[in-house]
């Protein structure tokens, strides 16, 4: 189905949310979602997927949308359902809550809108999802991974924070831990991507210039520093850059830090003169900063999750046209980046 904001229900919903991420751009692609929906307490939620019986479970994907979004929004302007699929995945999309479809939001703990003021559980939500999911044969219980933009994003790390047990991989693109620090007893793979001159979460905390909320935020510093003491990670991390290709005047600086068991812990993308927005999407928010174009936040997240556990097991992604008894070789190792640096604070 086709979702489209208007453009006064839009800054509407900036204004209850406070975190809006609603992405208006007309998508360059449209994904075919189906909407269904699942019993909640005493209210009855939404998701949408593309994926039917594959006859053995597939690694989950749960992507959860921003501020004044929908499910099938945040399929369309990423394109993430196209790459993870295509890497053995199922992806799914479910909905925040609100008055209207143009003003869903998510409870991420001080935030955001209708689902903070009305106290909506959406951890419950996201528990039972995947519940449902793995009953119906559709997904891999022991290999979900959750993905979330905005104010998706804090209530991706809350999902992690309050119930790591069911995740092997989580990615925050926009977005700050809304809990604080210390609810964070456990690791759990962590891959996060910010703009340094994001308008409504900032790079560095406090409140954003555009944030209609005048809620301060945790700095992306202290976000990273929650997740990699929670891993028993390096403080120090190894530093790439990646220069700006795309001419489109920002860059990418990358911050891994390994664990004794994960050399990728913890990995955090800074898109230096980035906004508020998903990196290669096809419909950045307007008034919200440059989007870049010098990575690929899609599939920078899937390979990600491939690294913790996901896509095709090696056998599936043998390549049928190898002569008898041949095997696959694997990919050559990255380069090692950069000497040691701690991100901006």
């Amino acid at each position: 189905m086709t979702i489209r904001i208007p453009l006064l229900a839009f800054f509407r919903a900036c204004l209850l949310s406070g975190l809006c991420l609603a992405l208006v751009s007309p998508p360059a692609q449209a994904v075919d979602l189906s909407l269904k929906s699942i019993r909640v307490g005493n209210l009855a939620r939404a998701y949408f997927s593309e994926r039917g019986g594959q006859g053995v479970p597939q690694p989950l994907i749960i992507a959860l949308h921003g501020s004044g979004s929908t499910g099938s929004q945040l399929a369309r302007n990423t394109g993430l359902t196209e790459i993870a699929e295509a890497a053995g995945y199922m992806v799914a999309y479910p909905n925040g809550t609100g008055l209207t479809i143009d003003a869903r939001t998510w409870n991420s703990g001080g935030c955001c809108g209708y689902a903070q003021m009305h106290k909506v559980n959406d951890v419950a939500f996201i528990r039972a999802l995947i519940d449902k999911l793995v009953s119906e044969g559709l997904a891999d219980r022991s290999r979900v991974y959750i993905v979330g933009l905005s104010n998706g994003g804090m209530l991706a790390y809350r999902m992690a924070a309050e119930a790591p047990e069911l995740f092997k991989g989580v990615a925050v693109v926009s977005a700050v831990l809304d809990l604080p620090p210390e609810t964070v007893k456990a690791g759990v793979p962590i891959l996060h991507i910010h703009g340094s001159d994001d308008p409504f979460i900032p790079f560095l905390g406090g409140i954003g210039p555009k944030e209609a909320t005048q809620v301060p935020r945790l700095s992306v510093a202290k976000t990273i520093d929650t997740w990699v003491k929670a891993n028993g990670a390096d403080p120090k991390p190894d530093v790439n850059d990646i220069p700006d290709t795309a001419g489109d005047g920002t860059s990418v600086r990358q911050y891994t830090y390994h664990s004794k068991s994960d050399p990728q812990a913890v990995v955090l993308y800074e898109i230096k003169g980035g906004g508020h927005n998903w990196p290669g999407g096809t419909a950045p928010m307007p008034n919200s900063g440059k989007a870049s174009q010098n990575l690929d936040a899609s599939r920078t997240i899937v390979e990600f999750f491939n690294r913790h556990g996901g896509g095709h097991p090696a056998d599936d992604a043998a390549d049928s046209n190898l002569p008898p008894g041949a095997t696959q070789s694997k990919p050559a190792t990255p380069t090692a980046p950069a000497a040691p640096a701690k991100p901006a604070h």
